[in-house]
């Protein structure tokens, strides 16, 4: 019921008819309640016409939250189809051992049975110096380059790890000079050296342990202060050490079906593609026997859930758009077209063709799942070789290609990585007009021999790096390589290791050709260059001197016709076509070929039901339309109160004026009541 509001004028005028009836004067008829009930009478067509549209607007905000709901659901249940792990959980079955535990097993580990015999257990190098009486005492000023790699058995040759650019540069300064100072420098740089500190009879020792593994050994060189010598008793190299070896890194070795595999940890994550497990012994004798199976039931679990949530979703969908046979009455959403679109085009996905599918499983229907006249899906359990039971068990790999997004592409050196929600699917022809390259720097003819001894030579330079420049690289003095590849790992390792370049993660590669150091950086594109800031120079025996070498190119082509934007070996293609979205890496090398998208049937669900809930979808354009004519309505019960209260006033002045009219015709009649008797010649007496 809708509400009125009276003026305070009203009020007394009530007030005051009541008083004249209660007196017995006026003409005795309640004109307040009179006035209330034409009142009444005259605004109800309107007011309750209001009130129903209100109502049933409110009716439908809320409603409409009952759609998000429903179509939530069911984006969640779409949502596990969409997923290849769905359709490619596995089982796992493995004997009681001491020897390792299974730890992970993907959905994309390979079906099938594998013997394992561990050799050896991963080990990790550690290191000790020479004591020292007390963990506060200076120990020298200056720098320790620490570095990864492989020492040989007797530790007089050490491969640094060149494909790593683990290590650092730790200073020792006023701010850290002692024991404990070094310690904790070494343990904040990060680089996978634990340092602690041993005490040994009232003296103390440093421990340097390492990742396990063999080429996660230790070299140590320093660089002292001229006034503060000491950190050269830190020295574990090829020239000094004077640090102590305690045990050697060593690799776990593993035998996967008769095939030997080294690794570093004793967590193996990439031994069996999708199974992870870690290495707690090793047995020469023992083989553990494992075996990995697949498991459609997961699959199959989630596509039955899928069906149940959609019939379940046009249940609900239906009270609202319907006829509601619980409430005996029609839902609110009955006459509002957007609603019944948004459940015609659910319905229409999902009994049309998946987009982006040419062959295999294209629809619903192509395993079974039918849709029923009153628009519920149907599992056809057994019919012939076309039910769902058959497409389970035969051709389990097309079912999942119909739910699970797919990319393809003909051309192994083109590959798509990426698609967003603009993204349509289809088949697109990609040509490659540029080819993507790496920033590269070629130095000239070395004019040394190997092996190279660097005792006496000042081998130092500053490299930028695709804009970002390293602070003085020096390779070692006293130093002795072998070969010029051995040189060129070893510059490599140094320069990857400058604090300024790990920051922006920034890598080089070096390498060696026709006798020549050759600078490449390790990624595509104009940005990226190789340039020698400044040289010293002998650096001149090694072809070395300052300048910019070959900025990279970016990769350029076209997406179906259309020039694509090329960044580095990122291809994307134009806004505003129907590839927009797509990313392709391409490799050096590349003509062109053909790329395939779909968004699987389960993405294409979530990608329409994302498009009505997103906040700017078309759910909440209505909503904020509903609520634009919620106002309205309020707008016009406001208007309407006050043409009610104006309408009320004038009745009741009305009635006033007929009282008062009422009031003197009562006066004149008291006058004129025995008039007779008192006039000359008619009086009684």
């Amino acid at each position: 019921m809708v509400s009125s509001t009276t003026s305070s004028t009203n009020n007394n005028a009530s007030t005051g008819s009541s008083i004249i009836s209660a007196l017995g004067t006026g003409s005795g008829i309640d004109t307040n309640k009179l006035a209330d009930q034409l009142t009444e009478a005259n605004k109800k067509v309107q007011a309750d016409r209001l009130t129903a549209k209100k109502t049933l607007l409110e009716t439908q905000i809320s409603d409409y939250g009952l759609m998000r709901s429903s179509l939530s659901k069911l984006e969640a249940a779409a949502a596990a189809l969409g997923s290849s792990d769905t359709f490619n959980a596995k089982s796992l079955s493995v004997p009681d051992t001491k020897l390792l535990s299974i730890t992970k097993l993907d959905a994309k580990a390979a079906a099938g049975a594998y013997q394992l015999k561990v050799e050896q257990v991963a080990q990790s190098q550690s290191i000790s110096s020479g004591t020292f009486g007390s963990m506060t005492d200076p120990i020298g000023k200056g720098k320790l380059v620490i570095r990864l790699g492989e020492w040989n058995s007797a530790l007089n040759d050490f491969e640094v790890d060149s494909s790593k650019s683990a290590g650092a540069t730790i200073t020792i300064d006023d701010s850290n000079n002692s024991l404990t100072g070094l310690r904790d420098a070494i343990n904040k740089a990060g680089i996978g050296v634990s340092a602690s500190i041993v005490g040994d009879g009232g003296s103390y020792r440093l421990l340097l342990t390492s990742k396990s593994g063999a080429k996660n050994e230790i070299e140590i060189t320093a660089t002292e202060d001229a006034g503060a010598l000491g950190l050269a008793k830190f020295n574990f190299n090829e020239t000094t050490r004077n640090m102590t070896q305690q045990q050697e890194g060593l690799d776990a070795k593993v035998r996967v079906n008769g095939l030997l595999v080294s690794r570093e940890s004793n967590q193996i994550k990439d031994v069996i593609d999708g199974l992870e497990f870690d290495l707690f012994g090793a047995s020469l004798t023992e083989t553990v026997s494992i075996s990995i199976n697949e498991d459609k039931s997961v699959g199959e679990k989630a596509i039955r859930d899928f069906v149940t949530a959609y019939n379940t979703f046009k249940t609900e969908v239906e009270k609202l758009t319907g006829f509601d046979s619980e409430l005996k009455d029609f839902g609110s959403l009955k006459t509002d077209p957007l609603a019944k679109n948004l459940t015609q085009g659910i319905r229409n996905f999902l009994s049309s063709a998946v987009p982006g599918l040419a062959d295999g499983f294209t629809a619903l229907s192509s395993l079974g799942i039918r849709t029923e006249r009153d628009g519920s899906l149907k599992i056809v359990e057994a019919e012939e070789n076309t039910g769902f039971r058959a497409a389970i068990d035969k051709h389990y790999d097309l079912v999942r290609d119909l739910f699970v997004p797919k990319k393809t592409s003909s051309a192994a050196n083109i590959e798509l990585t990426k698609y967003t929600a603009q993204s349509k699917p289809g088949t697109y022809d990609v040509v490659i007009t540029q080819q993507p390259s790496k920033g590269k720097n070629t130095g000239a003819a070395m004019a040394i021999t190997f092996p190279l001894d660097t005792t006496g030579k000042d081998y130092n330079f500053k490299v930028k790096l695709d804009g970002t420049e390293t602070s003085v690289i020096t390779i070692p003095a006293g130093k002795t390589y072998a070969t010029a590849g051995e040189l060129a790992a070893d510059i490599q390792s140094l320069i990857n290791l400058d604090s300024s370049l790990k920051e922006v993660k920034s890598t080089v590669a070096v390498s060696v050709d026709a006798g020549k150091l050759v600078f490449t950086s390790d990624s595509y594109g104009s940005t990226s260059k190789v340039e020698f800031t400044a040289v010293s120079s002998d650096m001149a025996d090694l072809g070395i001197s300052v300048g910019t070498g070959t900025a990279g190119t970016d990769v350029g082509g076209t997406v179906a016709g259309k020039a694509a934007f090329g960044y580095g070996n990122v291809l994307l293609p134009a806004l505003g076509t129907d590839a927009e979205g797509l990313s392709m890496t391409v490799q050096p090398g590349a003509t062109g070929g053909k790329i395939t998208f779909s968004r699987g049937l389960a993405g294409g669900l979530s990608n329409l039901v994302n498009d009505f809930l997103k906040s700017s979808g078309v759910i909440k354009d209505r909503e904020t339309t509903i609520t634009k004519d919620i106002k309205k309505v309020e707008d016009d019960e406001t208007a309407l109160n006050r043409r009610s209260d104006a309408y009320r006033a004038r009745l009741m002045s009305q009635f006033q004026a007929m009282e008062s009219i009422v009031r003197s015709l009562n006066s004149t009649g008291d006058f004129l009541d025995g008039i007779l008797d008192r006039l000359p010649f008619t009086a009684k007496n």
